[in-house]
């Protein structure tokens, strides 16, 4: 039975939505933009901060150095706000403490720049054990892409066919699938339950306490 279970970050774990928005929004008006709405983010996000705005910008492209001069303004920005809004959310602590002492391994992988994803997983996430935790990272393609999901698994020395992966994005499940993952879907995070199912998710999660019974 597999006992390795990997976790996307934002949307999984963490409700960090109105922290993402609130800086990627002082980022637009600082060039100029206008701000977006909260809600809208679900769609923007989970393919890291470039094409985040990328996103944003898709009815109204703009070149490189305006999304460049966007990222910066984001990044600074969200280095002090990423914990004003962001909380876990309900029945995550739960289901990571049980599956702690069930002797899952656990790690974390987000298209997140690498330093804030280990910033909010210290913040928020200290208390449970993960042994591997990545965020994007300088030469190693984003998800959907399946390297940073096999780089988990070849560190934790487990066959990829034995990891669960629990994510809430199409970008989630088609990385698992890619890597010859087990994926599920969670529905309290940012998408549907179509976008989930359409991308290979092998199992859907209402909440967490799901993945408990799931994984028992």
């Amino acid at each position: 039975m597999a006992k390795t279970i990997i976790f996307d970050l934002d949307g999984t774990l963490l409700d960090t939505l109105e922290d993402i928005a609130i800086s990627a929004n002082f980022a637009l008006v600082t060039l100029g933009f206008k701000a977006e709405d909260i809600l809208k983010y679900r769609y923007f996000v989970g393919e890291g901060v470039f094409k985040l705005f990328e996103n944003i910008f898709a009815s109204n492209p703009q070149n490189e150095e305006t999304i460049h001069k966007a990222v910066h303004l984001f990044e600074e920005h969200y280095a002090t706000q990423f914990s004003q809004n962001t909380k876990l959310y309900e029945g995550v602590s739960k289901m990571l403490s049980f599956l702690q002492k069930r002797g899952y391994t656990m790690a974390i992988l987000s298209n997140k720049p690498d330093s804030f994803t280990k910033m909010c997983v210290f913040k928020y996430l200290r208390k449970w054990n993960f042994a591997v935790v990545y965020g994007a990272r300088d030469g190693v393609p984003k998800k959907p892409h399946p390297q940073g999901a096999l780089d988990i698994a070849e560190s934790l020395h487990v066959k990829p066919d034995e990891c669960f992966y629990l994510g809430d994005t199409s970008t989630d499940m088609m990385t698992a699938n890619g890597a010859k993952m087990i994926a599920i879907g969670a529905l309290w995070g940012f998408r549907d339950e179509a976008e989930l199912l359409d991308n290979g998710a092998k199992h859907i999660v209402k909440d967490p306490s799901e993945v408990i019974k799931l994984l028992a």
